[in-house]
């Protein structure tokens, strides 16, 4: 599938682009006029609905569609051949870009969605925790600590994903390699054999 994938690196590099600017752009408009107050009249998309919810629907899309835009331009550029620095320091762009996105604006965005119109405060109870459980004293869980908590497991999260998938991109090059059938010039598949020593 892999090897798949690397034949057809060119196409589906520019079809992800194009399709992850498409997306972020239509992400962008719902977020930013489902964002506006309910009485505020604009000319050309007044009939998106107002609100927390489609302005979130907004946001999720235009992540979406950063991440198909940000595959795109790795497609369009990855190849077998020696890295140059060149090459090395687009990649280290597009690292710090998706970087950027997954540790600072989507724990933003989660921030200022509950402290806004969630309104996730301290003042806000959660849960109460039954008094047996802490020698009879009262204990609990605000909405603004649950808040934390979240913003807290999605940085994580994000940055184990980001570990892993830096682990595993190391050998992709050796896997295509692999995973190629090798035609000899009589038109045979090559298949190496191993032999005893």
């Amino acid at each position: 599938m892999i090897y798949t994938i690397y034949k057809f690196r060119y196409r589906i590099g520019l079809v992800s682009i194009v399709s992850g600017l498409g997306g972020m752009t239509i992400g962008v408009i719902i977020a930013h006029f489902a964002g506006l107050s309910e009485g505020e009249v604009v000319n050309y998309f007044n009939w998106i609905p107002r609100g927390w919810l489609p302005q979130s629907i907004g946001q999720l899309i235009a992540f979406g569609a950063s991440q198909i835009l940000l595959l795109g331009l790795v497609l369009v550029v990855w190849n077998q051949k020696e890295l140059t620095w060149a090459k090395a320091t687009y990649f280290a762009f597009l690292t710090w870009i998706e970087m950027s996105i997954l540790l600072g604006i989507v724990p933003s965005e989660w921030l200022n969605l509950a402290q806004g119109p969630l309104e996730w405060t301290g003042q806000r109870e959660f849960i109460q925790f039954p008094p047996i459980l802490f020698l009879n004293n009262e204990i609990g869980l605000s909405l603004a600590a649950l808040k934390d908590i979240i913003q807290l497991g999605i940085s994580t999260n994000f940055l184990i994903a980001g570990l892993v998938v830096a682990y595993l991109i190391q050998d992709v090059n050796n896997k295509i390699e692999s995973s190629k059938s090798r035609i000899s010039d009589y038109g045979k598949e090559v298949v190496r054999v191993e032999q005893d020593a």
